[in-house]
């Protein structure tokens, strides 16, 4: 297995918008638990404060993921990470994670901290961000709807 992360491009964006993170929530703009890809790249090319990656296994595309500074957080935040329904239960998520932190490690050289938010019911999502080093801020932000807000120190050390 080897993740890779890959600018979303002419040759590869219609199958990142086709990527979903459960059989039954093809072509919607809000999935149950994330917003879709389509709605994601839409969002970036207005507000570039986000970059946006598709994520790989070799040359499969797996997944999709967005990051950057939030204005609404006040911070660095990874706005966006879904594995394809087809490939999830593989490790997939948890890898492309940690390769996520060290790009924004790379890319921001103010970064201390990173935010992401999910979803209250998400319990699949919890266990992947707490493996990884995320920890629960007590907070929780009211979007379409209650989201936690989870924090990662970038002081910590990412094994990939």
């Amino acid at each position: 297995m080897m993740i890779i992360l890959k600018d979303v491009n002419k040759d590869n964006w219609f199958d990142v918008i086709m990527l979903r993170s459960a059989e039954d929530m093809k072509n919607k703009i809000f999935e149950r638990d994330i917003a879709s890809n389509c709605f994601s790249l839409a969002q970036a090319s207005i507000d570039h404060n986000w970059t946006t990656k598709a994520i790989y296994n070799d040359e499969t595309l797996v997944g999709f993921t967005m990051y950057g500074y939030s204005d609404e957080l006040k911070g660095y935040e990874l706005c966006r990470i879904m594995i394809d329904y087809n490939h999830q239960g593989k490790g997939y998520g948890k890898q492309a994670l940690k390769l996520i932190l060290k790009k924004m490690k790379e890319q921001y050289e103010d970064c201390e901290r990173v935010l992401l938010t999910f979803h209250t019911e998400n319990e699949r999502a919890k266990t992947v961000y707490e493996s990884v080093g995320f920890e629960d801020t007590g907070e929780v932000v009211k979007h379409f709807v209650e989201e936690y807000i989870y924090s990662f120190d970038m002081g910590k050390v990412i094994s990939l």
